[in-house]
């Protein structure tokens, strides 16, 4: 399929979407407002990461705004699917490293995926010996299990220690 095709079957959806939403909102005034807390409510039971935000969200615009958000309703309503799936893989992918990281089953990791290694605070010389072998972001780190970290040349157990440690003081890992 090609990119223009791609383009015209998206800005058909989207304005499909968009005149149902202000059919609904000038057709049901009377219950729109309603509806939509229902329609965040189903969202906000799908996803629940982003449940607070969504009910926050409704509340200003129905009491501020004065209007029903029907509109942002519906959007949140399409959107909790994706976001649900993604929460799920990314709450997997924690799971997962924790395991390669950790052995002990008591300790909780916690993702900040794309922070750089500096944020732990290492030590200079166990600061090169990562960026010398490309490890930039605490997510690659703890990704790795403790056997290919002490393969690392100039990577002893100190080096380990100190890494172990500086993980659970910056709160990337958590004892539960």
């Amino acid at each position: 399929m090609s990119m223009v095709s791609v383009l015209v079957v998206g800005a058909f959806v989207f304005i499909v979407k968009r005149a149902i939403d202000l059919a609904l909102e000038n057709e049901y005034t009377s219950w729109a407002p309603a509806l939509a807390r229902l329609w965040v409510w189903c969202a906000g039971f799908i996803c629940r990461s982003h449940r607070d935000a969504w009910r926050a969200d409704l509340r200003y615009q129905q009491a501020v705004e004065g209007n029903s958000g029907l509109a942002e309703a519906s959007s949140c309503l399409f959107s909790a699917i994706p976001l649900a799936l993604r929460d799920t893989a990314s709450r997997a992918r924690r799971r997962a490293v924790a395991a390669k990281f950790f052995v002990d089953p008591n300790v909780t990791f916690w993702v900040h995926s794309y922070r750089p290694i500096a944020a732990l605070g290492l030590s200079s010389r166990t600061h090169q010996i990562l960026r010398d072998h490309r490890i930039s972001t605490v997510d690659q780190l703890l990704s790795m299990r403790e056997e290919e970290l002490l393969r690392m040349r100039n990577f002893g157990r100190a080096a380990l220690d100190e890494v172990k440690e500086k993980v659970v003081e910056k709160g990337f890992i958590q004892p539960s």
